[in-house]
């Protein structure tokens, strides 16, 4: 990191303009929308002690579209070279790339959605505990589909990694059992078909911290 962007940083960050997230893991990910599209392979950094806040990034080419999510709403959205986002430590956000969602749906939906252990499943020779999150309305689970949570072993040190401002998330936050650890496969089964896979190719320690302009306007 270069002299100059160290010192904005240490500026926004101190003089209290700017709101810091700071991340200490990375996992990749193979990605696949559904049968149809092409695997994608996608990246993820987040806090193993602070599972409110996640920075997805999908890789196209030289470039990286990279997502900032919060379970607040607040969300935002940059593209940038590859070899700029892994080269800096440190990534500063403008109000412009920023915007609050509206999560109310999400958090109201926590009563109609549980989550349910099933059998443990073994890949490559692991066993691995297996989750699913679905409506406790059986008419409404088949509507809506299920997800599939598959558990990395070794990995209790993380906070379940979902997805900030879903319902699996406010579910957890809600006090519902889903345990700790990195996910080794995610998926959504909806009218018997597979959707949106996620499957771990690697996870490592590996620190980035996100600063976004304060008194942003939604």
């Amino acid at each position: 990191m270069n002299k100059h962007f160290t010192a904005l940083l240490l500026l926004i960050s101190f003089a209290g303009f700017g709101q810091r997230y700071e991340f200490d893991t990375y996992s990749e990910y193979q990605f696949k929308k559904d049968a149809k599209t092409d695997v994608d392979k996608t990246f993820e950094f987040s806090n193993s002690k602070d599972n409110s806040y996640i920075l997805s990034v999908l890789e196209k080419g030289k470039n990286v579209t990279v997502t900032f999510l919060h379970a607040s709403g607040q969300k935002a959205m940059l593209k940038m070279s590859k070899e700029e986002f892994f080269n800096e430590e440190s990534i500063i956000v403008n109000c412009s790339s920023t915007e609050k969602q509206d999560l109310s749906n999400a958090k109201n939906s926590v009563i109609s959605f549980d989550f349910q252990k099933l059998n443990d499943t073994i890949i490559r020779k692991d066993t691995l505990q297996h989750y699913v999150i679905r409506s406790v309305d059986p008419g409404a689970a088949k509507e809506s589909g299920e997800r599939h949570f598959i558990i990395q072993k070794s990995t209790e040190f993380h906070l379940p990694n979902v997805t900030p401002g879903t319902i699996p998330y406010f579910c957890w936050a809600s006090g519902k059992t889903l345990p700790s650890g990195l996910f080794r496969q995610t998926y959504i089964v909806k009218d018997e078909e597979l959707l949106e896979k996620m499957i771990l190719t690697d996870y490592k320690k590996l620190k980035k911290v996100l600063v976004i302009e304060r008194g942003c306007k939604y």
